[in-house]
Parts: C-alpha cells; sequence; structure tokens
C-alpha cells in the first residue's frame, strides 16, 4: 500500500552524520522561500489518478506535496495540495475542467490564522 503523502521535494534537511560545522553547510534554495498556498479538495476515488496527473504535470517543481485520505465510507478522496500560489487559480481551473464533481474546501496560506496553529476564535 503506498504512503498518503506524496513528496515532490527532496528533504531539505542536513544529515546529522555530517561532520561538517553548520557554518559551511549550504544555504536551502530559493525555490524554498517561494509563497506557497494548500489546497483542500474532495474528488471521487476513480478521479485521483487522473487528478495526480493533471496537478503534477501543470505545477512541475511547484508542487510541495500532495496529500491524500479516503472518506465517505472509500466512495470519496480528500486531496490536500501544497502549489505556489502563482499557480492555485491554473489548478482550480484544471481540476473544475477535468473533475466536474470535485468540491473545493478551505485554502491556507502560512501567514493565516489556519496554518500558524493558532485556533480560530
Amino acid at each position: 500500500m503506498m504512503h498518503a503523502f506524496f513528496y515532490t521535494q527532496p528533504a531539505r534537511r542536513r544529515s546529522f552524520w555530517l561532520k561538517e560545522p553548520a557554518a559551511k553547510a549550504p544555504r536551502a534554495p530559493a525555490a524554498a522561500s517561494r509563497p506557497v498556498c494548500l489546497m483542500q479538495l474532495t474528488v471521487d476515488v476513480a478521479a485521483v489518478t487522473a487528478l495526480r496527473r493533471t496537478v503534477s504535470r501543470l505545477c512541475g517543481d511547484a508542487l510541495e506535496f500532495m496529500r491524500i485520505e479516503a472518506c465517505d465510507h472509500g466512495t470519496r478522496m480528500k486531496v490536500w495540495l501544497c502549489v505556489g500560489s502563482a499557480l492555485v487559480s491554473q489548478v482550480m481551473d484544471a481540476v473544475l475542467r477535468l473533475l466536474p464533481g470535485a468540491e473545493f474546501g478551505r485554502f491556507a496560506t502560512p501567514g493565516s490564522r489556519r496554518a500558524a496553529g493558532r485556533a480560530p476564535q
């Protein structure tokens, strides 16, 4: 069984086995500073593969990760996409054209209250 997370970016942590001092460690790539948006949507089970292919093709390196979880007794799937903020409208358009039955949920950015971990008041 495949894990529910599909990480598309390599790990950005340095190994603790390396003997180099932290000062000589290479800097994180510029892509790490890109603004991102976490999108939540629900699709039919049969549409997950098409969704994954479409989003991967459209976003390329701007797709940080994709998480998939079964819901509604396995007939629907919740999908979380973390994509570059500039691609949110393009992803929405492509998904709505490909999967008219898709339901979009919450959108969160790193600066939003939900993404920051604070409870809504």
